[in-house]
């Protein structure tokens, strides 16, 4: 659960937290028991995929397209497929909104 800032300047511990310290720091050494046993790679949420118009055109044309992604010496493909019936269209829609529920929690970014 990621310290929040609010309106005033001031920052809170989660979503439904009281806004109440003065600096992120402050409110991150404040409860600091919850970031036990984490470490601050796990805490970091921000990662970014940029398509190409090539991939953007296979994933439209063939349905999928496949994306190598290369992080510290490791590598992983992500898989990415697109099918416009209804079910998929259903699931863009409940996967969109769980995206916003997780960006509000984890502060992902999302562009």
């Amino acid at each position: 659960m990621p310290c929040l800032k609010c309106k005033k300047g001031l920052w809170k511990f989660g979503k439904s937290g009281k806004c109440q310290y003065e600096s992120k720091q402050s409110c991150e050494t404040a409860n600091a028991d919850y970031y036990e046993g984490i470490d601050e790679y796990d805490q970091d949420f921000d990662y970014e995929f940029n398509f190409s118009q090539a991939q953007m055109d296979e994933l439209h044309e063939n349905g999928k397209v496949i994306v190598n992604v290369k992080e510290k010496g490791e590598e992983i493909n992500i898989l990415f497929t697109y099918n416009p019936d209804e079910k998929t269209l259903e699931l863009a829609k409940i996967t969109q909104a769980n995206t916003k529920k997780y960006k509000k929690i984890y502060g992902i970014k999302r562009t």
